[in-house]
């Protein structure tokens, strides 16, 4: 790194999970025709009083919680007072002087060592409108002001690319599960902006820091950072300046581009917000979010690999979707046997999923189906090879029952003994000269015979019962 270390500070916008905006009552919905879901407290209308979302409130006292911060009870609000575009009344509600959370801290790992990300605050805000541009005209689409958000802001501790994104990743992961936000990048419900400087190895100051703006998925973050420490570094390895401003990541030339400079702080002229007085949260409601909390990733996934025996690699891509994680775990309510479950979500759904870009959801197949179908295969009630073509069924298809599926399909295994000894005996009566190799090839015997027995049932036969009949046949 030629004798410079790199210093990284993260902040993320989370938009939060609510049916209603933070400080009125117009309806949340990614989507929806533009201008149509706001209202006169979002513009800023002369009068409109704002009102505290109370679902807002357990939400963020939620992830205050999972990230080990230190609970504000008394929730105050200020005011950011500018006007852009993209904030038309003018001021934004935010809470500059006393956060809801403090002095937390988030542990990631990297190349198997573990790292405690020191983050210093955690804020209730609302979000502004979304900016479209196009040609050289821009449009405003104000169903997003007013928008409840947490924003979380490390300390400058991050030291690679590959931190922040194990960061990034394991906050998304966690907000996730809480149920606090669903933390889709692509359509800006997470926001990240990363601060980068870099400075000698031994100093303790920091160098000008440069912003990188609105990055909207983990590979533009990794590909935003290790450009912007590569142009870093070249600048002051040749004794220049490296000038302290705002940029943004263009994905077509995979470079960060600077949009404006930043010589100094800006004056917000931050003040108390009227019209909100200041609550104390009730102790005891407190006590009762944090108390039904969902059970956090890590919890998750300790549990499904200690306690359920299931390999970490597998576990990690069921919890990469909180769709595909309550869908695992609704069909283990159903079948004992985990390791099928997630084997099957794994490998042939997700496959499926992926081909047309789909969540779990989204598709016909439910947990009761894939439970019987888990538990008619170690019943021996049908074979592996029945499971490939009843699965794409019942992925398709919610009007049938596996048993229905099986019954028209003929597709049930022939477990009854009597049954395989008569389906056996013209076998063996008919292949004598094979029959007497089996002292010098008992597995080609054994192969033959088998595979005929397959042939003549259509596959339909138990392969377990029917080899221990003719095991015993052979041995007379």
């Amino acid at each position: 790194m030629n004798n410079f270390e790199v210093i990284i500070g993260i902040e993320n916008h989370v938009e939060l999970k609510t049916k209603t905006k933070m400080f009125s009552s117009a309806e949340v919905g990614f989507g929806a025709i533009p201008n149509t879901m706001t209202n006169e407290v979002d513009l800023g209308y002369p009068g409109a009083m704002p009102t505290v979302n109370k679902r807002g409130i357990e939400l963020a006292i939620l992830a205050v919680h999972a990230l080990k911060m230190k609970l504000n009870p008394l929730l105050k609000f200020d005011r950011k007072n500018y006007f852009y575009p993209d904030l038309v009344k003018g001021f934004q509600i935010t809470q500059q002087y006393d956060p809801i959370g403090t002095e937390g801290s988030l542990e990631i790992e990297v190349d198997g060592v573990k790292k405690n990300i020191e983050i210093e605050r955690l804020h209730i805000e609302e979000d502004t409108a979304k900016q479209i541009h196009k040609d050289d005209l821009t449009f405003i689409d104000y169903n997003r002001s007013g928008i409840g958000l947490v924003e979380v802001v490390t300390k400058p501790v991050l030291r690679s690319a590959d931190e922040a994104i194990a960061y990034v990743n394991n906050l998304r992961e966690i907000l996730l599960f809480l149920g606090v936000s669903d933390v889709k990048m692509n359509e800006g419900s997470l926001r990240c902006d990363v601060n980068i400087s870099l400075r000698p190895y031994g100093a303790y100051a920091f160098s000008n820091k440069v912003e990188i703006k609105n990055l909207n998925s983990l590979a533009n973050i990794k590909k935003a950072i290790e450009f912007e420490i590569e142009r870093q570094q070249a600048i002051l390895l040749k004794s220049e300046t490296v000038v302290q401003e705002t940029r943004r990541f263009d994905e077509a030339s995979q470079q960060t581009v600077a949009m404006r400079s930043k010589v100094g702080a800006i004056d917000y002229k931050y003040f108390t917000e009227p019209n909100i007085a200041p609550i104390q949260l009730d102790q005891n409601w407190i006590d009762q979010i944090i108390a039904n909390s969902p059970e956090l990733p890590n919890v998750k996934r300790q549990r499904m690999v200690e306690q359920l025996g299931l390999d970490l690699h597998d576990v990690n891509i069921i919890l990469s979707s909180l769709e595909l994680t309550n869908f695992f775990e609704a069909t283990l309510a159903l079948t004992s046997d985990a390791n099928k479950v997630i084997k099957f979500l794994i490998g042939d759904v997700f496959s499926e999923l992926n081909k047309d870009n789909l969540t779990i959801d989204q598709i016909k197949l439910t947990p009761q189906n894939l439970a019987d179908l888990v538990n008619h295969l170690n019943n021996g009630i049908i074979s592996s090879k029945h499971v490939k073509t009843i699965l794409p069924i019942i992925m398709n298809d919610d009007t049938k029952t596996v048993d229905q599926i099986i019954e028209e399909n003929n597709l049930k295994l022939i477990s009854d003994s009597v049954e395989i000894e008569r389906l056996l005996k013209p076998l063996l009566e008919s292949n004598q000269e094979l029959l007497k190799q089996f002292d010098e090839r008992p597995e080609r015997v054994i192969k033959t015979i088998m595979g005929l027995l397959m042939k003549e049932t259509q596959g339909n036969v138990n392969p377990d019962i029917a080899n221990e009949i003719l095991l015993k046949h052979l041995g007379n």
